[in-house]
């Protein structure tokens, strides 16, 4: 399964995330199960670095935007069509990556939580 899903990773990669993507992903975040926080988390990453809030080294934007279309496309290594089994190698995807990339994640974490309080 996993080389499978690196392929069909591998495949979005080099596609732009729009900002309809990200709208799409929201609303696709209930499907991941235990990676929806994680997938929100990345969404908001993407988001915040489009919006130029925050700064992330484009090589993590990259594969983190190709992360997010391959959950917002439906024809992807398992389809999202399937009744009960579509969103496994999302979810697994997400979690893959959420691992690979806590630390920037971490980071991210960070932010957001000095941001808020300085808001406050």
């Amino acid at each position: 399964m996993n080389k499978l899903i690196i392929k069909f990773f591998k495949k979005f990669q080099g596609r732009k995330i729009s900002s309809e993507d990200l709208k799409s992903a929201l609303k696709k975040a209930m499907n991941l199960g235990a990676s929806a926080q994680d997938f929100l988390l990345i969404v908001n990453l993407v988001k915040d670095t489009k919006n130029k809030k925050y700064k992330l080294d484009k090589k993590y934007l990259v594969i983190l935007s190709a992360a997010i279309i391959y959950v917002v496309v439906p024809i992807d290594a398992v389809s999202d069509l399937i009744p009960g089994v579509g969103w496994i190698d999302d979810a697994t995807l997400i979690g893959y990556v959420a691992r690979g990339y806590a630390e920037v994640l971490r980071d991210y974490k960070d932010f957001c939580e000095k941001k808020a309080l300085s808001d406050a």
